[in-house]
């Protein structure tokens, strides 16, 4: 009767309250907690591998002997492409107006003024340089050079190319015998390649005319360069392709009908109405086009075009020697007006010596077609491509990263002030703001480039401030003492 009676109240109690007294705790508890807001959670992005990176470097190549800067008489169309592709860097100068300081303030960050080299062979790197090969060997890349070198003495082996952080090199160490187009041998890393080709009277390193023309160093270089990139197409690497077109070998061009401008075929440029030298420097022109266009192609065949970052450039200066007649001018540099008129030539610190082509291209983070006026030497497409690698910016270079104008992003660290200085101080230049001076010995001539753009009106004796400033600038920036030649060994 008792059992009876308890479940009779548990029952109507249930009736009641309609829950049981634990579950509304339970209910009263949840409505007590606050609302727990679910964030989604945000996966972190894959870090962005680094791109591959070439360089790919003309010898003498005229700033207006391309496409790009108006050149119509030369056909560039893969030169063309690229700056479709890409920006048109419209301020670039060299670091030099002659072959090896250029090089070396490419490959160290610093201006001919602080470089081991202000002149070609005068010196050669040491151990204790860091180039950019070493900068990006160390970040995982690998490297490979192909082409000319000119940095080293032969009895230095630290200066050669695989020491200075290259894991490939072919082609030429010495500036010499990169002249000559038909050598007997190529520098296959510390090795020597035999090409077949036959020099009856070499001169120093190679030098001369082939009698017997075996191979074209340029087909030879600019296959080793496509095997390097092929071998490496599933990591970064950084091609330096320094072509030697289209340098002249001198050292055959008196007696030469080409002029020493040697090339395997006059292509198109046959039938014009030029000078064999004229139509042999225009297929020269023609072959350096065709083998960048070659490279492209090859990336793009392996996947691999939108992950590179491609710079173009040119040594220095059109040359200022002289050629065959063409009916217009005996000067090489004026057949196809390489220096767009800017004063001087190869060789000279006005203008005319150092502005140079500078396009760079690299997909996804380079708007196509564009341009860009941002002033640039040597030492900063070094810090640039240091920069592209994902490495900081070296301390002590000359040098400052252009990429946030090639990227559209942030802007470029302020350089005012760009120097250069020739062998034995025969020449020198200070670029401060719209004012550049250029002194021959030591007499100064001083001009404003946003104003004479061709370096045509001489203001020292009316801006005595101005050239007192850039007088003060030159002297300090000439600090050859931290890298002083050491005597040749014999």
């Amino acid at each position: 009767m008792l059992r009876r009676t308890v479940l009779l109240v548990s029952a109507l109690a249930l009736t009641v309250l309609g829950t049981p007294p634990g579950a509304a705790w339970a209910q009263a508890a949840r409505r007590a907690r606050p609302a727990v807001k679910r964030v989604p959670v945000r996966r972190a992005r894959p870090a962005e591998p680094p791109p591959n990176i070439v360089i790919f470097l003309g010898d003498d190549l005229g700033i207006g002997e391309i496409g790009p800067w108006g050149q119509t008489e030369i056909a560039t169309p893969n030169i063309d492409r690229l700056a479709h592709d890409g920006m048109t860097l419209t301020e670039v100068r060299s670091s030099a107006a002659v072959c090896g300081p250029a090089r070396c303030s490419l490959m160290t960050g610093y201006h001919s003024g602080h470089c081991r080299l202000d002149d070609n062979d005068v010196d050669y790197l040491r151990a204790t340089d860091v180039t950019l090969a070493r900068r990006l060997k160390a970040k995982g890349y690998a490297t490979g050079l192909f082409g000319k070198w000119g940095l080293s003495w032969d009895s230095q082996p630290e200066s050669w190319p695989n020491a200075q952080g290259f894991d490939v090199f072919f082609g030429y160490r010495d500036q010499r015998h990169a002249h000559n187009y038909y050598p007997e041998w190529l520098m296959d890393n510390a090795d020597s390649l035999r090409t077949g080709n036959v020099v009856a009277a070499p001169g120093p390193m190679g030098t001369g005319r082939a009698t017997v023309r075996a191979a074209y160093a340029p087909d030879l270089i600019g296959k080793r360069a496509f095997a390097f990139v092929r071998a490496n197409a599933k990591k970064p690497f950084f091609l330096y392709w320094a072509t030697t077109l289209p340098h002249i070998n001198g050292e055959a061009a008196r007696d030469a009908d080409d002029g020493g401008y040697e090339t395997t075929d006059l292509g198109p440029y046959a039938d014009r109405p030029w000078p064999k030298a004229k139509q042999s420097y225009a297929a020269q022109v023609r072959r350096l086009d065709e083998d960048l266009g070659h490279l492209r192609a090859l990336l793009d065949s392996l996947g691999i075009a939108r992950k590179t970052l491609i710079i173009f450039l040119s040594d220095n200066g059109a040359t200022m020697l002289q050629g065959a007649d063409d009916g217009q001018t005996t000067q090489i540099g004026r057949w196809f007006n390489g220096t767009l008129n800017y004063r001087g030539f190869k060789g000279d610190l006005f203008d005319g010596g150092l502005r140079v082509p500078g396009i760079v291209a690299w997909p996804g983070k380079v708007k196509p077609g564009s341009t860009s006026a941002v002033r640039a030497d040597f030492a900063d497409v070094h810090a640039t491509v240091v920069a592209a690698a994902g490495l900081p910016t070296p301390k002590g270079i000359d040098g400052r990263s252009l990429l946030p104008a090639l990227t559209g992003k942030g802007a470029v660290a302020p350089r005012d002030v760009f120097v250069w200085f020739s062998p034995d101080r025969h020449q020198s230049a200070v670029l401060d703001g719209g004012w550049k001076g250029v002194w021959v010995r030591d007499t100064l001539h001083l001009f404003n480039v946003t104003a004479d753009p061709g370096e045509t009106k001489d203001l020292a004796q009316m801006e005595p401030d101005v050239a007192q400033r850039l007088t003060e600038i030159r002297d300090q920036e000439d600090r050859r003492v931290p890298h002083p030649a050491e005597p040749k060994t014999p």
